[in-house]
């Protein structure tokens, strides 16, 4: 049987799925999850297009339907010319492609923009994932935020030491720690303020020591790494480059994601947005112009 996707991560074509074989990962009602043999690389096939990620194949529900009904979990499959070869069926990557590839920085955001985005903020009584409400980033002395501010810092050992500390804490496919350190390199991206032996690091550790966290969590950290983000994530990006009305609405869809992975990695981009904000100085107004 031939199936067509309806859409799916333009990435996937540059760096993402290499011929190779693949299997089965694991499966949810809606989606499920294939990965290489090599263990680097993870694509999710799914229906819900209106939450896109990194590697996502998208399907008509019907289509999906079918095929995840044939599959099971560590079943093989072999990716070759554009399609995704099952034992029944073939899925076609010839659907419209989408971005998740961030390109957007800057070294400042409008002071506005930014008072809007902190009042935004300190509404949401979203509790995140280590056991405290969004609003309270900006004040809070929790350890999970205090590694964010280490991160943050120029010290190497205080970097590694915070990793250490986030890379797999918390309950869910996708840790606390791992939502708040994407949170922060999202941040650092978009400021400019991207540090290469920081990232050389934790790209090391992640491909050289197992079961450091979910290999669902290590797909998405990678990709971070690599610059690439749920389109959630850009559009937020985006509102805060852009003054606009939609700055609240792309906070609210960036929250919606997951049970708390969304409030924990709008903790660690806020938490690293501020701290940068302050290290540059609240005085001259380098960047933000925190109150």
């Amino acid at each position: 049987m031939l199936i067509e996707a309806c859409c799916f991560d333009q990435e996937i074509y540059n760096r993402s799925l290499p011929k190779s074989w693949w299997r089965v990962h694991s499966k949810f009602g809606s989606s499920f999850n294939i990965q290489d043999e090599t263990g680097q690389h993870l694509a999710v096939v799914s229906t819900e297009q209106s939450a896109v990620v990194p590697n996502g194949i998208y399907l008509k529900t019907a289509d999906f339907n079918t095929l995840s009904a044939e599959i099971k979990i560590d079943d093989c499959l072999i990716i070759q010319n554009q399609a995704l070869r099952f034992r029944k069926s073939q899925l076609l990557l010839s659907g419209k492609g989408y971005q998740t590839f961030q390109s957007l920085q800057t070294n400042r955001i409008e002071e506005s923009v930014w008072a809007d985005y902190k009042c935004c903020i300190r509404r949401l009584a979203k509790e995140t994932g280590y056991q405290e409400e969004l609003n309270l980033i900006f004040s809070s002395n929790n350890r999970f935020v205090s590694a964010i501010d280490d991160l943050c810092s120029e010290q190497l050992s205080q970097q590694r030491q915070a990793l250490h500390f986030l890379i797999g804490r918390g309950p869910g496919l996708t840790p606390s720690g791992d939502d708040m350190i994407i949170g922060h390199f999202a941040a650092r991206l978009l400021m400019g303020k991207n540090n290469q032996k920081l990232q050389t690091y934790l790209r090391t550790k992640m491909t050289a020591v197992e079961d450091l966290t979910t290999d669902v969590s290590k797909h998405y950290l990678l990709c971070s790494l690599n610059q690439r983000f749920n389109q959630s994530v850009l559009s937020l990006q985006e509102a805060l480059l852009t003054p606009n009305s939609q700055l609240e609405k792309a906070i609210q869809t960036v929250l919606e994601t997951g049970h708390t992975s969304g409030a924990d990695f709008l903790a660690g981009f806020t938490r690293t947005l501020y701290w940068f904000n302050e290290a540059d100085g609240v005085s001259n107004k380098k960047i933000y112009g925190i109150n």
